[in-house]
């Protein structure tokens, strides 16, 4: 409980003096389609900032690094991205409001051709064969996230990729479908949940 406190008491800081009065918003807490969709899709959450830091910095660049936050809310990580050497910076999110935050924040901040952000279900996105770096905090149920799974598993068929899966509450979907490789547990002190870096890879083809 005191944890919680101290995570809201931080959060309404940094928005109510550090946000709000340059008209941006990347923190404030919105369940709003969390009620809407019964639980389908989970809302907005922000992840601290720290933490986002502390994961970027666990990873290797190659200089052709193109990050994908699938149900990105209002862009807190994607902000926090481009403070690191991706080629490529997106996020996609069902709530359309919640874009329209996103990129009136990326406008505010002159990082609209640094950032983009797309209104789409994740389970309709063609486009993840583009990326090869995966955020999700816990976007959505065991339902959709299975679908999700199946699209980066297809992905990782012809290609490396490495998911940061945030609160990895269905972790054991992708193990079950593919070969999943760890290569880092993180544990998030601000938000009390551990995050789980790991790799898919393509699987090697045995002839006969």
């Amino acid at each position: 409980m005191f944890a919680k406190w101290k995570r809201y008491i931080q959060f309404n800081i940094q928005y109510f003096l550090l946000e709000k009065p340059k008209g941006l918003d990347f923190t404030m807490r919105d369940t709003s389609l969390l009620r809407k969709s019964h639980g389908l899709y989970h809302g907005y959450s922000k992840t601290a900032e720290k933490h986002v830091k502390e994961i970027f910095d666990t990873l290797i660049f190659t200089g052709e690094d193109k990050l994908l936050d699938i149900g990105c809310g209002k862009g807190a990580v994607l902000r926090i991205a481009t403070e690191y050497p991706f080629q490529k910076i997106a996020g996609i999110d069902i709530d359309a409001r919640l874009i329209d935050i996103a990129v009136k924040n990326f406008q505010l901040l002159g990082m609209k051709n640094r950032v983009s952000c797309q209104q789409i279900n994740a389970t309709e996105f063609k486009k993840y064969n583009e990326y090869n770096i995966f955020f999700m905090f816990n976007p959505f149920s065991g339902f959709v996230m299975e679908k999700v799974a199946d699209e980066l598993l297809k992905v990782s068929e012809k290609k490396t990729i490495t998911i940061i899966y945030h609160n990895p509450v269905y972790l054991e979907l992708f193990k079950q479908k593919g070969e999943v490789t760890v290569l880092k547990y993180l544990y998030d002190k601000t938000k009390d949940y551990y995050t789980c870096i790991f790799m898919l890879k393509p699987t090697q083809k045995t002839t006969s």
